[in-house]
């Protein structure tokens, strides 16, 4: 019988030697600056224009990368005696990425160098206008490069070279400008660059697995007030921790708030001062309880066309929402999804989110309809798009026809069979060494098989198992199905988690699902 580690290993995929070598390591190195092309350039250009007094203006995006790039950009330059400012679009009346008008309003205002993060790759037409106004310009971007790159006088991007074969997220790509730009290291930059890895789903593997783990390590041992207060956490933060609570906290802000309060998001993160990042903090929390509750009554409210390969609907909400229904629609009916807003109530455009599974690539739908659209962006499984309000039809039935050729994927969760006595704290100790978990790095489920719903114990309200495997182990299992009673026997699955009670370690299996006989 194959040993805990040895399910693991063949879980991934791997042999021992590279179990020793990847994931045993405890020197966290990361690959130089270098190997971004003409960083080293970029930054003396950069410092000299901070010599002359330039005014610097840092233009982000409203998603949680783009915060984190922001912040990054700001602090790395306010750490070189530069008081830069700062610009997040709003998502409703500016959109992604720069725009004309705002240029306009940047070069009145005795803006002279602009640095473009988590943006910019794309807008070769905007870059050029920045540039005849005699604007500098810097790139930090990892979006998908077009068959021209903008003229901008320097970018900074893991995929003009061959170095990075693993993408990054632009707030990864700032954290390294920002290292070439002090010459060290800075631990609270390193770890918004973490985040930013998380929250753009980027592969954690490589750079990016090792980015992430020393941004963890940073956050547990120096305890950021800017991040514990939004997480209402201060021990034992995981990357699950940043994924469920503090980034889609950050989102929030971006998907509901268009006026200059949007700007609070970034300064969150950019001052040293607690009590104000307590006050944003509470600030932020009372937006994401609204973000909640807005999605919720939307959904509750839905009257869905189930007809079609695929769902597509217009609704009247905010544009910052969309994705969120796409995604719970999905989910609800398994099927692609097309959320579809109003741009401009006084004008003909329309934008649109859509979430798809495995089977159906976003991109691939996107290139189907591309003659009908004026602008497409994204990833396989989730991405925007922008066309005008009379392609409609043609566009609904172009993506019909791509759904009935390309159906999800029906993929069967990879689960490992253990035994009840398997969870233990040491086991749990060892699948930590497979972590951080996230894209391209699943976290597994184990199975226990044949369990006797007779040694069950419930809470005090009956609402929840709660039963002992072990002096050191138990099971739990919230809002569980009371059928599950009237079988004898089941198979759980669930995940392996740490349980801290009584300032004491324990291992606990928490159950997510059942199988009957």
């Amino acid at each position: 019988m194959k040993t805990f580690l040895g399910k693991l290993l063949d879980f991934y995929n791997i042999d021992f030697n590279q179990y020793k070598n990847d994931y045993l390591d405890d020197n966290l190195v990361l690959p130089s600056y270098t190997n971004f092309k003409n960083i080293n350039d970029a930054c003396l250009f950069l410092k000299e224009k901070i010599k002359n007094n330039s005014k610097i203006l840092i233009y982000g995006d409203y998603d949680c990368d783009g915060i984190m790039a922001t912040s990054i950009v700001y602090l790395l330059l306010e750490k070189y005696g530069c008081k830069a400012g700062f610009y997040i679009p709003f998502r409703e009346t500016d959109g992604y990425g720069l725009t004309i008008e705002n240029i306009d309003k940047f070069y009145s205002l005795g803006y002279d160098t602009i640095i473009l993060v988590d943006n910019g790759i794309t807008l070769n037409k905007e870059v050029d206008y920045l540039k005849r106004l005699g604007l500098n310009c810097i790139i930090i971007d990892h979006h998908m490069i077009q068959t021209e790159l903008p003229k901008a006088d320097y970018i900074i991007h893991p995929m003009i070279n061959d170095f990075f074969d693993v993408n990054m997220s632009a707030g990864a790509v700032a954290f390294y400008f920002s290292y070439a730009f002090l010459g060290y290291i800075d631990p609270y930059l390193a770890t918004l660059g973490s985040i930013s890895i998380l929250s753009d789903l980027m592969p954690l593997k490589k750079y990016n697995k090792t980015l992430v783990k020393i941004g963890l390590k940073f956050i547990n041992e120096c305890k950021y007030s800017n991040i514990v207060s939004l997480l209402n956490k201060y021990n034992d933060i995981n990357e699950f921790d940043l994924t469920m609570n503090l980034i889609p906290k950050i989102n929030a802000v971006g998907r509901i708030i268009n006026d200059n309060n949007l700007f609070n998001i970034v300064r969150t993160f950019i001052t040293n001062n607690k009590n104000k990042i307590f006050a944003y903090a509470n600030w932020i929390e009372d937006v994401n309880t609204k973000r909640k509750e807005l999605v919720k009554t939307l959904f509750e409210n839905l009257k869905i066309d189930n007809s079609n390969s695929m769902i597509i609907e217009i609704l009247n909400t905010k544009e910052g929402l969309i994705g969120l229904i796409a995604n719970k629609i999905m989910i609800e009916y398994n099927k692609p999804v097309l959320i579809i807003v109003e741009e401009n109530k006084d004008n003909d455009l329309l934008k649109g989110s859509l979430r798809a599974k495995n089977g159906f690539n976003v991109i691939e739908a996107f290139n189907a309809i591309q003659d009908l659209v004026i602008s497409f962006g994204g990833h396989n499984n989730a991405g925007g798009v922008e066309f005008k309000k009379e392609n409609l039809p043609k566009i609904k039935c172009r993506l019909f026809e791509f759904a009935k050729m390309h159906t999800f994927v029906d993929e069967k969760e990879r689960v490992i069979e253990i035994m009840p006595q398997d969870v233990n704290y040491e086991n749990y100790l060892t699948l930590r060494n497979f972590a951080p978990f996230g894209q391209d790095n699943p976290l597994p489920l184990f199975k226990i098989k044949n369990f006797y719903t007779n040694s069950f114990v419930l809470s005090k309200d009956k609402k929840h198992i709660l039963t002992s495997l072990s002096i050191n182990s138990n099971l739990v299992y919230f809002n569980y199905d009371k059928s599950i009673l009237n079988y004898n026997s089941i198979d759980l699955i669930g995940t392996i988690n740490d349980n801290f009670f009584k300032n004491h370690h324990i291992a606990q299996f928490k159950v997510i699902n059942y199988i009957t006989k």
